[in-house]
């Protein structure tokens, strides 16, 4: 009778910490930091991303971010402040993933200038490689992100006086073409 005792008493110490240790690895990290050079944010962006529906083949993820690109770094034609969101699919298993997403990011260039300031709005598909563990850490990703304009308002001011013109399909961040292929890479943190 003892040892019928014993052994129900060690199998079930035994077997509470297989349950714990399978419970463990099948928690997925959901949040990630991370900065982007090029990309969805013209030149560069901090942003955040969020995993869902992580149980089901094909994860989703939600992604917002901000851009601030000084003018003394002489990248385009002033200074930029700008948001990229984007909706995102992912297609693989644990750390190995296709990116398929779509996005829109909008950029203000030059708010405070007294002769010219601009509105960007694009639409910005991607395609690409992401690494993001389950367990967290490093997070990686490298993407084909073309620019499409949708949207650009130019203002020009002199005095009192302003004038605005609009345009859609023609001037991708000032660029003078409708879409423009663009390349991202981004590194960063996965994390509870």
């Amino acid at each position: 009778m003892k040892n019928l005792i014993t052994c129900l008493i060690i199998f079930s110490f035994t077997h509470s910490v297989f349950s714990q240790v399978n419970e463990a690895s099948t928690t997925i990290e959901k949040n990630t930091v991370y900065a982007e050079a090029f990309g969805q944010g013209f030149c560069w962006s901090l942003n955040y991303d969020r995993l869902f529906n992580t149980e089901k083949r094909i994860m989703n993820s939600y992604t917002a971010g901000i851009v601030y690109v000084p003018q003394s770094i002489q990248f385009g034609d002033g200074t930029y402040y700008g948001i990229p969101l984007s909706y995102n699919w992912l297609i693989g298993k644990k750390s190995h993933h296709l990116e398929l997403g779509v996005g829109l990011t909008s950029l203000l260039v030059n708010p405070n200038s007294s002769v010219k300031s601009d509105f960007y709005t694009y639409l910005t598909p991607k395609i690409g490689y992401r690494f993001q563990r389950p367990q967290g850490g490093l997070f990686f990703k490298a993407t084909a992100t073309p620019m499409i304009d949708l949207l650009s308002v130019n203002t020009y001011k002199s005095g009192s006086n302003k004038s605005r013109s609009f345009s859609t399909l023609s001037n991708v961040v000032g660029l003078d073409y409708p879409a423009f292929p663009w390349p991202g890479l981004s590194i960063g943190y996965t994390f509870k």
